[in-house]
């Protein structure tokens, strides 16, 4: 399979909810589009008594290479990881997410009932402002036909256990997800033109 979450979104819906929600300044923060590893974005992240959105910069510099995605799986274990899912856990707010299939069809991917996602993820600070990476999960039936991970996404509802509390984090990572829709356009090729 190919690369998972390389690619989410962000449009005005998204933007609104974050400045009502964090009280924010637009200037600056705020980003309508695609989002590809090595961009900014905004994160949500847990300030000193309410969450903050601040930018930050997708993907952190491994040995090989930069590192976009860890799995919930073996978060908790690898050195890489533990600290930061322990003690720096961010929200990417999303209108949707893409996958391509194998045959590099591109699948758009939302909540459901068109809620937003809020994609899970792990941050490092860093002089020059944060670097995240997006937690994956086994793809669920939804995903599964194009590929087989997925990001974590937690509730709207879940926002400060998720950023707040590393006990409910844990839980959150096997119980909390936002169901989602699926849309997907083939174009069909005719052999005779028309």
């Amino acid at each position: 399979m190919s690369l998972m979450c390389g690619r989410y979104s962000a449009n005005d819906k998204v933007n609104d909810w974050i400045v009502e929600y964090c009280s924010l300044p637009s200037e600056g923060i705020l980003r309508v589009g695609d989002i590809r590893p090595g961009e900014r974005a905004p994160a949500i992240i847990m300030g000193r008594s309410k969450p903050l959105v601040v930018p930050m910069t997708w993907g952190i510099q491994g040995k090989s290479g930069l590192i976009i995605n860890a799995r919930k799986e073996t978060i908790w274990e690898k050195p890489s990881f533990r600290h930061l899912i322990q003690n720096r856990r961010c929200l990417l707010p999303a209108s949707c997410f893409y996958e391509w299939d194998s045959e590099k069809h591109k699948a758009t991917l939302s909540g459901k009932d068109d809620e937003m996602l809020f994609l899970a993820g792990v941050y490092q600070a860093e002089p020059e402002g944060g670097r995240f990476v997006i937690i994956t999960a086994p793809a669920d039936e939804t995903v599964r036909p194009i590929h087989d991970r997925t990001p974590v996404r937690i509730p709207e509802s879940l926002i400060s256990a998720w950023l707040s509390d590393a006990d409910s984090a844990k839980e959150l990572l096997d119980s909390a997800t936002v169901p989602l829709r699926r849309e997907q356009a083939v174009e069909q090729m005719s052999l005779w033109e028309e």
